[in-house]
This record gives structure tokens, C-alpha cells and sequence, in this order.
């Protein structure tokens, strides 16, 4: 009877072990834990275009979802959300999935914007490296309702904008391609040449919105010409590379992007350095050589963005003798 005892007594240790087991596994039931794939990525689409949102869920057994838009809840109960872009801006969508074991939410930014890329702008009959800049008596030409200014004169002279799909790398003097941006790469990419020539009287490169409105822009993005990396980099017999005759020297090249309002009244400005040798520790001196997006938010609501170059390096006559050109593309407007 004893024996019989111990083996009960037995039994039920381990069937209570297991059942304790079992409820601790209960507890142990995470909460959901909501993410995107590429999270950091920004969303941006155009008028017109579906925007398909699908957040990942670690855990969703029988998860509830709720979807908002700019803070209005959305009659979408599933974990995916398909909507139309229909009007420019930046929408907030809110997604939560709440599960008997807890919850958890993310905030999803959207921006709808109008691209200004010149991929379909570029002249017929142009092919693959060739460049476009304007013809003789227009002043400029027109893009997702803005217009750019160009002006090319009777000797072939030029300021303003053009347009070209040259890209090169090359940094031998003689063979750099006129009117190419520095990509190492070879893409059919369009862009725009900016040009404004050093010591010229004539009208800043600008663009302007033809509505005659005011417009809030998102960025832009900029490079330097091949031309310009190899002046900057090397230099030639009319012009001393950056930091010369020492790395440290503080030499710097920049443009300014001017934002005027509607009324003609200048709203603000931003600066970015195509090369910037002023820093203490030259490993930091840079040249651009790559496509960098440039923020233009804090320009606030303009009509009209005007570029202008300037530099340290000038001649006797405080004339700026740095590359009077650069590239952009991808102007990205948010309203």
C-alpha cells in the first residue's frame, strides 16, 4: 500500500508539472508586432496611382485590424489596404491589429507628389548620349506645368537649362563628354544641365510654376557635371583643384536655391555644396560625384526657385572662376 501511495503521489507531481507547464505556455503568447519590409523606405506615388499598404504581423491569431487616414478611420477591417493618391500631399495611414494577448500599431507616411524627372521631356530624334540646349530665340521651356528658363544665343553660347542623357566617369581632359553628369554607371537617365556663365549679366537659371500659385516642394536632386568633378578634383592651367596647394585650404563650391513667393518676395534660401574643403579633418573634405537628394521643405510655399553658384576661388576681379555648371533631376513638388 505504501508503494501504492508513493506511485499516486508520483502521478500527480507530473501531471500537475504538466498542467502548470501547459498555463505558463498560455502566458508566454506574445503580443503582435507590426513592420514594414523595407520600413525606412519613403512611399511616394503620384495622382492617380494605387497605393497598396501590407504591414507584416509577427503573431495574428485572431487579430482584429483597424485602418485610418489622416486620423479618419477607413470601413477596411483586413490587413491589407488599397487606395487611390487623390490629391497631392502627405497622407498619415494608421494601421492596428489588436489580438486577445495585446496589440500594437504603426503610422504609415505617404507622400503624393508630382515628379518633375524629364524622363519623357527629351527632343525627338535625340538618341542615347546627346544633350539639348534650347534653340535660338525661346526662353525656355515648359514641364508639369513649370516653366524653365534657356537661353542659347546666336554664337552658341548658353545659361539656363538643357537637357542631356550623357553620363561618364571620365577624368582625362581631352575626352570628358560635354554636357555630362558624373555617374559611373550607364543608365538612359534624362536630366537637366544648369549653366550660369561665371561673371554673366544675364537672368539667374529659375523655374516657375506657370498657375502663377504657390507650391510647397519636397527635394530635389543634385550632382555635379563630369567636367566639374574633374576641375574640382585635379584642376587644369586656369584653374587650382580644391584645396590647393594643401588639402586643408578651406576651399568650397556651392548653389543656392532661392524660393520667391507669388508676389516676388524672396521667402528663403538653401545652400548645398557641390564640394566643401573647409573642414578641420580633411578625410571629411568632400567633391559630389553621386545623385544627392537635396530637402527643400524649409522653402516653404513658393512660386519661382532661382539657382545661383558662388564660390571662394575667384580672379582679380572677385569673378568666380569654379565650373559654372551642375545637373538636377527629380524635382519632387508635394502641393
Amino acid at each position: 500500500m505504501q508503494y501504492r501511495h508513493r506511485f499516486l503521489f508520483l502521478v500527480f507531481l507530473a501531471v500537475s508539472a504538466l498542467f502548470f507547464a501547459c498555463e505558463e505556455e498560455v502566458k508566454q503568447i506574445p503580443s503582435p508586432e507590426i513592420y514594414l519590409a523595407n520600413q525606412d523606405a519613403e512611399i511616394e506615388m503620384s495622382i492617380g496611382d494605387t497605393i497598396t499598404l501590407e504591414p507584416k504581423i509577427t503573431y495574428n491569431v485572431d487579430a482584429r485590424y483597424e485602418w485610418r487616414k489622416n486620423n479618419e478611420r477607413l470601413e477596411n477591417n483586413t490587413q491589407i489596404l488599397k487606395d487611390t493618391a487623390t490629391q497631392l500631399g502627405r497622407m498619415e495611414y494608421f494601421f492596428s491589429a489588436t489580438t486577445p494577448y495585446g496589440s500594437d500599431s504603426i503610422t504609415i507616411p505617404v507622400d503624393v507628389i508630382i515628379m518633375a524627372d524629364f524622363s519623357d521631356l527629351f527632343p525627338e530624334n535625340f538618341k542615347n548620349d546627346s544633350s539639348w540646349i534650347g534653340a535660338v530665340d525661346e526662353t525656355g521651356f515648359s514641364y508639369k506645368e513649370i516653366f524653365f528658363t534657356t537661353q542659347l544665343n546666336a554664337d552658341s553660347t548658353w545659361s539656363g537649362f538643357g537637357l542631356s542623357n550623357i553620363q561618364s566617369n571620365i577624368q582625362t581632359e581631352e575626352t570628358i563628354p560635354q554636357n555630362s553628369v558624373y555617374n559611373p554607371s550607364s543608365s538612359n537617365n534624362v536630366f537637366s544641365v544648369v549653366r550660369h556663365p561665371n561673371g554673366s549679366n544675364q537672368p539667374l537659371p529659375s523655374i516657375t510654376f506657370e498657375d502663377g500659385q504657390n507650391h510647397r516642394l519636397k527635394s530635389i536632386e543634385i550632382n555635379n557635371t563630369t567636367f566639374g568633378v574633374f576641375l574640382l578634383k585635379h584642376g587644369n592651367e586656369s584653374f587650382q583643384r580644391m584645396g590647393y596647394p594643401v588639402s586643408t585650404d578651406p576651399d568650397w563650391f556651392k548653389v543656392t536655391i532661392t524660393g520667391i513667393d507669388a508676389s516676388g518676395t524672396i521667402v528663403n534660401r538653401q545652400d548645398f555644396f557641390l564640394a566643401d574643403y573647409r573642414f578641420d579633418n580633411k578625410k571629411r573634405d568632400y567633391i559630389v560625384d553621386s545623385w544627392t537628394s537635396v530637402d527643400l521643405t524649409s522653402l516653404g510655399a513658393v512660386n519661382q526657385l532661382q539657382f545661383s553658384l558662388s564660390s571662394n576661388k575667384t580672379n582679380e576681379s572677385g569673378e568666380m572662376i569654379t565650373p559654372e555648371t551642375f545637373c538636377i533631376d527629380n524635382i519632387k513638388v508635394l502641393n
